[in-house]
């Protein structure tokens, strides 16, 4: 893709992502956030918000005689974040609010900049088409979900041995940290960071060691000894494997 857009072009566009990134979270209080949910388009700080998005996309973008630019920002601003305040303000509703304001970034520069969008399109597929690219794809997936089943099945037997009431933690806590620490192991690994993974563990154990310390939760101790065991085990062990599919060129039919 760099060899279908020059540096200048590249500049431009992440100039203008830093000029929402800067009104967006850098110069938007809370109060703001909470008066716009509370009066969603009677808010008169929506529109100061959306304001502030267009100043600043002028700014940084160093386009001086383009003034389209900051009033499509405004509005596209302002639009997205009403629709936003009609809602829940969850992560999915910050999601597609981040990925509508990318959306008009991205159009504004495409038409700001002498870009063959079909190059480009092209030239980013194309890329999705190597064997190394669908191999990391796989093995995140895998470590992620299958992983976690696979998991749960073998500490079944030792999950009916803990009282329910033992388990006073967040819903569904062990799940997220279990992802988490499989996808971070797996890239410490494909980094060669082992050091990184030491680190982890040391973190993990300090963290839990005040809830397991009492004699009367052994059962509990062990339980998560074990899970989290497992769970390095499978991330380090298909981490290991995806490198060394890497670095044997012949595997991948090189």
């Amino acid at each position: 893709m760099s060899g279908l857009v020059s540096q200048n072009d590249l500049l431009l566009l992440l100039r203008l992502i830093m000029a929402h990134v800067v009104a967006d979270f850098l110069f938007q209080k809370n109060s703001w956030v909470r008066e716009r949910s509370e009066k969603k388009w009677f808010s008169i700080r929506l529109y100061l918000h959306g304001i502030l998005a267009g100043v600043f996309a002028y700014i940084f973008s160093g386009l001086w005689n383009t003034i389209s630019l900051p009033t499509v920002i405004f509005v596209s601003h302002t639009f997205l974040d009403g629709l936003k305040s009609q809602g829940k303000d969850t992560v999915r509703s910050f999601l597609l609010d981040q990925l509508g304001h990318l959306l008009v970034i991205v159009g504004c520069w495409v038409l700001l900049v002498d870009v063959n969008v079909n190059d480009v399109v092209t030239s980013l597929v194309s890329g999705t088409s190597n064997v190394q690219f669908w191999i990391l794809i796989l093995s995140y997936t895998v470590v992620i979900w299958p992983a976690g089943v696979f998991i749960g099945k073998i500490m079944t037997p030792w999950r009916k041995a803990i009282k329910e009431e033992s388990s006073q933690g967040l819903e569904k806590a062990g799940l997220w940290i279990g992802r988490l620490e499989r996808t971070l192991i797996m890239t410490f690994v494909l980094l060669n960071q082992f050091e990184a993974i030491g680190f982890l563990i040391a973190a993990k154990s300090i963290f839990r060691f005040g809830e397991i310390r009492s004699p009367d939760h052994r059962k509990d101790a062990e339980y998560i000894l074990i899970g989290t065991m497992v769970s390095f085990v499978i991330a380090i062990a298909l981490g290991m494997f995806v490198d060394w599919v890497f670095h044997y060129p012949m595997m991948l039919g090189e």
